[in-house]
């Protein structure tokens, strides 16, 4: 039986809803990030678990800083350290951002570290560990560069690139499980979505088109477990075989808010596996949303519902919801302050909402509602609420355009 930590999605760099911490010099909420990582390798050397495969999606961007790459740089040398084979998948943010350009992973398959394997491309890899070998069928983000030759790229629409890409992988697939060694057990791992699964903040951070592979795409005979990476969500789309989604290993913003973090435990041999999803302590986000349209006393209402709630250590966003005539009596600074005093992280957001006419308007915030949200989000925003005048199909070349765009620039 041979024993693997499956995670994904580290997004080292995310750095909204934090600070300067004062003795590291580092961002708090990168601190964040970098602290639910050591939870997850404490937990895979507690386990006696024998090779790490990360399925994607180590940085916040495609052009992490020093510090960002030096962190990460550490803690694959402290698995090295305990002997563990890691293997790591290339995601979406972590192609290279432009044609001829060296990724952000790259070095390590430059230093041809021993025992650590950067899969930039499709193939198959065999891995070994202490407890006997096994193989990994390999899709990274699938870019048109991946798959397609200079004809290819000549179609000029999107909609036939995308079809040219589902053949090209699904043949792919199809043939490397035909040229696995039908003797050793055997892993898919792809960073990218599987039709079925449930999207969530991952859609703000995109940096290409998302290209939705059919779920029987990647269930194949000898397959003996799915490893996915790219949607922050854990979840599972099967079990003949497994195929799992471990989620981000930390909170990205308020759309995360009601989801566990966490990373998955695999015990495998050939035609038989277990695996479990292990919850990471992943920063608390809360939404605190108090209705004191019926109390005479609004800003004592909000002290209460403050005073019930657990803010201990969360990222927090108060809402209230009053009619025109409290506004004057809800002070904000007051709201933070008790909120703060309550043991909260970061205060994120501090809304009044204020009825008029039977319907509701924000008319007091004290921050930005719109921090941390990316270019390709803002535009995905604006596009929506041009509805009905443009069409999906519409919004999704737009997308498309852009996502071109930021590619070249290397925006995130």
């Amino acid at each position: 039986m041979i024993k693997i930590l499956h995670l994904a999605d580290l997004h080292i760099g995310v750095e909204n809803y934090g600070r300067l911490d004062p003795e590291t010099g580092l961002h708090t909420r990168l601190l964040d990030y970098l602290a639910r990582f050591d939870e997850a390798i404490d937990l895979g050397i507690a386990e006696r678990v024998d090779a790490v495969l990360i399925a994607g999606d180590i940085y916040k961007n495609r052009t992490p800083n020093p510090t960002h790459q030096r962190e990460f740089a550490k803690r694959i040398r402290r698995l090295r350290e305990a002997e563990l084979p890691v293997f790591i998948l290339i995601g979406n943010h972590d192609v290279s951002p432009t044609m001829g350009r060296a990724n952000s992973i790259e070095i390590f398959h430059t230093l041809a570290l021993d025992g650590v394997t950067v899969a930039s491309r499709p193939g198959i890899h065999t891995i070994e560990t202490r407890a006997g070998a096994f193989q990994i069928i390999a899709l990274p983000w699938v870019t048109r560069n991946n798959l397609l030759t200079k004809d290819d790229l000549r179609l000029t629409s999107i909609r036939e690139v995308e079809a040219l890409l589902l053949e090209r992988v699904d043949r792919f697939l199809q043939a490397a499980a035909q040229d696995v060694d039908p003797q050793l057990p055997t892993i898919l791992t792809i960073h990218g979505t599987i039709h079925g699964a449930t999207t969530g903040a991952e859609q703000s951070m995109m940096l290409d088109r998302d290209l939705v592979l059919p779920r029987s795409v990647v269930t194949l005979p000898g397959i003996d477990y799915v490893a996915l990476g790219h949607i922050h969500r854990h979840q599972t789309l099967g079990e003949h075989p497994p195929v799992v989604y471990p989620g981000s290993i930390e909170r990205v913003d308020f759309g995360e808010e009601q989801e566990d973090k966490g990373c998955v435990l695999i015990e495998l041999e050939q035609g038989n596996v277990r695996w479990r999803f292990v919850k990471l302590n992943a920063r608390p986000f809360v939404t605190l949303d108090v209705d004191v349209r019926t109390s005479p006393d609004p800003q004592s209402r909000v002290g209460l519902a403050i005073e019930k709630r657990d803010l201990n250590g969360a990222v927090v966003r108060v809402r209230v919801h009053a009619l025109a005539e409290q506004s004057e009596l809800i002070r904000s600074d007051d709201i933070r302050d008790l909120v703060e005093q309550a043991g909260a992280f970061h205060v994120a957001a501090i809304a009044v909402e204020i009825e008029r006419s039977g319907r509701g308007r924000l008319t007091s915030e004290d921050q930005n509602p719109l921090e941390g949200l990316t270019p390709r989000r803002a535009l995905e925003l604006y596009l929506r609420s041009k509805t009905p005048t443009l069409s999906e199909s519409r919004i999704a070349d737009l997308l498309a355009a852009a996502d071109e765009l930021l590619l070249e620039i290397g925006e995130r």
